[in-house]
């Protein structure tokens, strides 16, 4: 307890506390700062000489092989044209090579990624749908293709009115086509204008006019034909020399009955006894 109050009596005499200093009255001048970002978007900035460079998709050289073989309804294509694009995002680069006696083909020291195979021999042959292959950096990757044979002649119907009414006469439209694989592999319908026409009707067609005609250029030749009882009656077109095609137009229908207008007789009624 003694040495307690010794430290106390040494922190204070007993006397008052001299008073605190007056406050400064000076003004600081010193910047202040703000937190908001300042706007640099209206700033011209001076121009920097440069290029801009984009890096061209291409299908090799690499160290892959992608081999194959095109089959048609008949067996293998000799001769195709197989076209490989290799795809990088939206672009892409195309290498084509061609079918040997057997139907295969070959594609050497290419680059790996995402390709489309298609294949096509003009005027007949050609893959409709292309193939999506992944091919691996190194290694043979192997495709199938088989391709459809598109025949030269393609020939629909129309009529009017349709479907036919039976009784009536209704105009046969007989369009004709020559379907050819163009040189990019693309299969195209061209009118075949000029072509003999000879039409052949079953038991339930009757003939209103001639059934032989010309294709004008667009490749149509108009009939008359008159249905001659409901329902489906097929019939046969004959391209010269000796080409024919079975045509499955609309069904015959009987036609509606007539309308019948009830009459209203005016007058003074009747009376009766």
């Amino acid at each position: 307890m003694v040495t307690v109050a010794m430290i106390a009596g040494g922190c204070w005499s007993g006397s008052a506390p001299e008073p605190l200093p007056a406050p400064s009255t000076t003004v600081s001048t010193a910047p202040t700062t703000t937190s908001l970002s300042i706007d640099s978007s209206g700033v011209p900035l001076a121009p920097v000489e440069g290029t801009t460079t984009t890096s061209a998709v291409v299908v090799g050289p690499g160290t892959a092989t992608i081999a194959g073989r095109v089959d048609g309804p008949d067996g293998p294509v000799e001769g195709a044209t197989v076209r490989l694009e290799r795809l990088v995002g939206d672009a892409a680069a195309s290498l084509e090579v061609l079918t040997g006696p057997d139907g295969s083909w070959r594609a050497v020291d290419v680059l790996g990624g995402r390709y489309r195979i298609r294949a096509w021999r003009q005027p007949d042959i050609a893959v409709v749908d292309a193939q999506l292959v992944f091919v691996a950096g190194t290694g043979t990757a192997e495709v199938l293709l088989r391709a459809d044979a598109f025949p030269g002649a393609l020939v629909d119907v129309a009529v009017a009115p349709d479907p036919p009414s039976v009784g009536e006469r209704t105009s046969v439209v007989v369009r004709v086509a020559e379907r050819l694989v163009d040189a990019q592999g693309v299969v195209r319908s061209v009118p075949r204008a000029g072509a003999v026409v000879v039409l052949a009707a079953s038991s339930g067609w009757e003939a209103d006019s001639s059934l032989s005609a010309t294709t004008d250029d667009s490749g149509q030749a108009t009939f008359v034909l008159v249905c001659r009882v409901a329902g489906a009656h097929g019939l046969i077109v004959t391209l010269a020399p000796d080409q024919t095609f079975p045509l499955s137009p609309p069904e015959c229908v009987e036609p509606p009955p007539p309308s019948t207008a009830s009459t209203a007789t005016t007058g003074p009624p009747v009376r009766e006894g």
